[in-house]
């Protein structure tokens, strides 16, 4: 595999950029934020990415794209399909993006908001429409448009990404695989190796890149609270997931992501490495 960080917030030449992942040893990365009609940067990352060895493993598109207000969807689909399209002329793995969500309240993070549709036939469908259109107006040749799960839309597993998969009959879509976001209950908080095994089993064919975080319920157990946390410092069976992205693909990016400092990423970084190590997995 190919461990990366996101270091996507960073306002650097692309040089720059790609010297950063090097020195700290990451062999993948985040895409820093470029526009569609930048021609001149798109092609100045890409030549200094390859350069450095150093895969784009994303190019993100953090937006609702089931917003139900019709001005905010359509402006939504148009940053998906205008990063899709960036993300396959930098040679990147894929352009992640979510199923989106109905809600319209919450400010923080209305793309994975909770909301009573987002679990019914009419989000399926909606989801269905929303990907076809993008892929047909985009046809990438190198990117995929990837879908991350989430516990409040209908991706909330891998069963139904493999539905939706069936569903979309696209070739331009594959699987970001994030295990931490399937982690939706008890049971499952307690099944990881399961799990994850299953995620694998079912889109193995399809999965492209994936996530790297953990997940630790709250010290307070009276409901089922989870939280993110540094990799190694929750209940993610991380030899199991090594070995099934190297069964994958030796290539495939595996993006540490979330964490407040470069110290925090090295942490996390020293942890996969180490289990990476002891499972005879290169990263």
């Amino acid at each position: 595999m190919r461990l990366g960080a996101d270091f996507s917030h960073y306002s650097l030449d692309p040089e720059a950029h790609a010297a950063k992942y090097r020195a700290w040893g990451y062999r993948a990365a985040t895409c820093p934020k470029v526009g569609v009609a930048e021609t001149e940067k798109i092609r100045a990352l890409r030549e200094a990415f390859a350069r450095a060895d150093v895969v784009i493993g994303e190019v993100a598109a953090w937006v609702n794209p089931l917003d139900p207000r019709p001005e905010e969807k359509a402006r939504n689909l148009r940053v998906i399909a205008e990063t899709l399209a960036v993300a396959d002329e930098l040679g990147a793995v894929c352009c992640p993006t979510v199923a989106g969500s109905f809600d319209t309240t919450n400010a923080l993070a209305p793309h994975v908001a909770p909301h009573p549709d987002n679990f019914t036939e009419l989000a399926f469908e909606a989801v269905v429409e929303w990907v076809r259109q993008v892929l047909d107006a985009v046809q990438p040749r190198r990117a995929r448009l990837t879908l991350e799960m989430s516990p409040w839309t209908i991706l909330d597993g891998p069963d139904i990404y493999l539905r939706l998969l069936q569903a979309i009959d696209r070739p331009g879509l594959a699987v970001h695989l994030d295990p931490a976001n399937a982690i939706r209950d008890a049971h499952l908080y307690y099944s990881t190796t399961d799990l994850v095994n299953r995620c694998f089993d079912l889109l193995g064919p399809w999965i492209v890149s994936c996530h790297a975080k953990d997940i630790q319920q709250d010290p307070y157990p009276a409901t089922v609270a989870l939280r993110e946390v540094i990799p190694g410092k929750g209940i993610l069976d991380y030899r199991t997931i090594l070995k099934r992205i190297e069964q994958v693909s030796p290539q495939m990016p595996l993006i540490i992501e979330h964490l407040a400092s470069e110290q925090e990423y090295a942490e996390a970084a020293g942890f996969i490495r180490g289990v990476a190590s002891a499972v005879g997995v290169t990263a």
